[in-house]
């Protein structure tokens, strides 16, 4: 009954939920969660800041969500070890499950870009599109050269595919609209 009275009050934000997560596969410290963040290319589909992560996970052992003991490995310090909390396993899953099921709306600069691209000249409006097609094309190469990277993990591990195939075909489709919005552009110059 707490959790749902603590989930009314506030919802998790993604850097608490991605924490949780990782915390419910098996009891990590710090600095093994940077680098499994590292290792997976989370930072790739979400803003994780190192610093962000200790304050996150400050703010979850506040609220109760998860505890922390200290572990002593042979010629180390001892360590700080998090894990979560046995009743906030089902309330992480219904989050995970409700995450999924509801698209999100974007929010993005690109938009306001394009709300107010008419204080612009055709020109420049053309030239920035150009310069974003291209962004969105090296952020596919290098999302592809993660997925190569990473390729032997992947192969049957179909929730680590989909976070490279997802990103992949956003990019794509967005590739194909601004090409569509260049010809366009281009026409109406004529």
């Amino acid at each position: 009954m707490i959790i749902r009275a603590y989930r009314k009050e506030s919802k998790l934000t993604q850097i608490e939920i991605i924490l949780l997560a990782l915390l419910y596969e098996e009891d990590r410290y710090g600095y093994e969660i940077e680098s499994v963040i590292e290792e997976r290319n989370m930072r790739n589909w979400t803003k994780i800041g190192f610093s962000s992560i200790y304050n996150s996970l400050r703010n979850l052992e506040k609220k109760g969500w998860i505890g922390s003991r200290y572990e002593e490995e042979y010629g180390s310090p001892a360590r700080k070890v998090y894990f979560i909390n046995e009743d906030y396993r089902e309330p992480v899953r219904e989050s995970i499950k409700k995450i999924l099921h509801a698209p999100q709306r974007v929010y993005s600069e690109f938009s306001i870009g394009l709300a107010f691209s008419h204080f612009l000249t055709k020109q420049e409006v053309y030239e920035a599109l150009i310069k974003y097609r291209e962004s969105l094309e090296k952020r596919k190469l290098n999302i592809l050269q993660a997925y190569s990277d990473q390729q032997a993990i992947i192969q049957d591990v179909i929730h680590i595919r989909a976070l490279f195939t997802h990103p992949l075909k956003l990019i794509e489709a967005e590739v194909e609209w601004i090409s569509e919005l260049l010809h366009e552009l281009k026409e109406n110059e004529q």
